[in-house]
């Protein structure tokens, strides 16, 4: 249906259907020139409703990511995906899923975008088209993407490796009561243009506002380290990870919750739904409870010994103590294991710190090392979340086996 709105017209169908009015003009004028105004849009809209393909001989790039974002309840009642490609600015442009259309756009300066689109539970072929002002419509891109509702279940599970048959790992960086290398550490993963976890505690957050604004606004992920950076078992003790007393289901939603809003206040952005228990101490009860307000937690990747273990245990500053390792001995285990059998590194967790009290021998040094050899290997380096995403607990994306190459 064309309405006319204002100084300009719109082509409205159901209120989602929507050509912007400035743009949609001369394709309006051209089409009333050749007589075919009223007959041609209702026969886009009949194509793309069912699916046909009028003409293939387009040729423009697409492509996808996905935003996995759970909600604070604990259980992910939705998911959106954002899409952007190019094409001839003589097109428009529609998105579908499912062979029902969501919305349509038209490139500007040769480029479009659908932004946050919401997907349904299970698996939707999501198709892309353009459609010439001749009324030919070409797919230009299709995809099978997958989501499934993250139960509280499902956030109670520990995450310590991403899938074993990609070829990613992380690197996360705990952030506790100091940030004196956080800035090299920065400008390393700048230089080399990686994105990593960081996980923070309230208090950093609060001493050090501006190493966080940093790290969001150079693209990091950001998780939750707790508020105060506590013993949550009596691990250190006794050896056991039994609750220690005062560890309540209250207390860790308080440690977890204040932080996340701290953060909030400071960047304006959400804290991504993943968490670090400090030490390393937790267990079943402590991972439901945390669960419940929507965080999911997030460890290193764990063998025999130190040497399968991503732990670089970096923090350790005495050199005769048993868990002291050298810079270069840390490389060393790193590369070996990214270079050892399958799945060698694959989908591995990688443990370092933004507070350092070596005064020589400083891991972080090493990143660049660390860095180049994981790539010559030919590992990707990601976020957590990416991990979790690509393990298809929660957003898998694959091109459709008919999707144009």
């Amino acid at each position: 249906m064309i309405q006319k709105m204002g100084q300009g017209w719109k082509w409205v169908r159901k209120k989602r259907w929507i050509v912007p009015s400035a743009i949609a003009v001369g394709f309006l004028v051209l089409l009333v020139e050749m007589g075919m105004l009223a007959r041609q849009y209702r026969q886009l809209v009949k194509e793309i409703r069912q699916g046909y393909v009028l003409s293939a001989g387009d040729t423009a790039q697409s492509t996808i990511s996905g935003l996995y974002k759970p909600t604070q309840g604990g259980v992910v009642t939705s998911s959106t995906i954002s899409i952007a490609g190019e094409a001839e600015s003589n097109r428009i442009i529609a998105l579908s899923a499912n062979g029902i259309p969501i919305a349509v756009t038209l490139p500007q300066k040769g480029h479009f975008s659908f932004d946050q689109i919401d997907l349904p539970k299970g698996t939707s072929r999501i198709e892309v088209r353009a459609i010439t002002p001749e009324g030919d419509v070409a797919i230009l891109q299709v995809w099978n993407v997958t989501y499934w509702t993250e139960t509280q279940e499902i956030l109670a599970r520990d995450f310590r490796r991403g899938p074993l048959d990609c070829r990613a790992l992380s690197l996360t960086f705990d952030g506790g009561s100091s940030n004196n290398v956080s800035d090299e550490i920065l400008d390393i993963l700048k230089q080399f243009q990686v994105r990593a976890t960081f996980f923070l505690t309230g208090e950093f957050i609060r001493k050090y506002p501006h190493t966080v604004r940093r790290i969001v606004t150079e693209g990091h992920e950001v998780g939750n380290h707790t508020w105060s950076h506590p013993h949550l078992t009596t691990y250190a003790e006794n050896g056991l990870h039994t609750t220690r007393e005062g560890v309540t289901e209250k207390f860790i939603r308080e440690q977890l919750l204040r932080t996340a809003a701290l953060f909030k206040a400071v960047t304006g952005r959400e804290m991504a739904p993943i968490w670090r228990a400090p030490y390393g101490e937790y267990n079943s009860e402590i991972l439901k409870w945390a669960a419940s307000v929507g965080f999911r937690h997030v460890g290193w990747t764990t063998g025999t010994g130190w040497r399968e273990s991503m732990d670089t245990m970096d923090w350790i500053t005495d050199k005769n103590a048993k868990g002291y390792h050298t810079a270069e001995e840390i490389v060393e285990k790193i590369l070996n294991f990214a270079r050892s059998s399958q799945p060698a590194a694959n989908g591995a967790i990688i443990l370092m710190h933004l507070g350092s009290e070596r005064k020589e021998d400083q891991p972080h040094k090493k990143l660049p090392e660390i860095i180049q050899g994981l790539r010559k290997e030919g590992y990707s380096l990601v976020t957590v979340s990416e991990l979790i995403s690509r393990k298809r607990e929660g957003f898998a994306v694959s091109p459709a086996s008919d999707s144009p190459q």
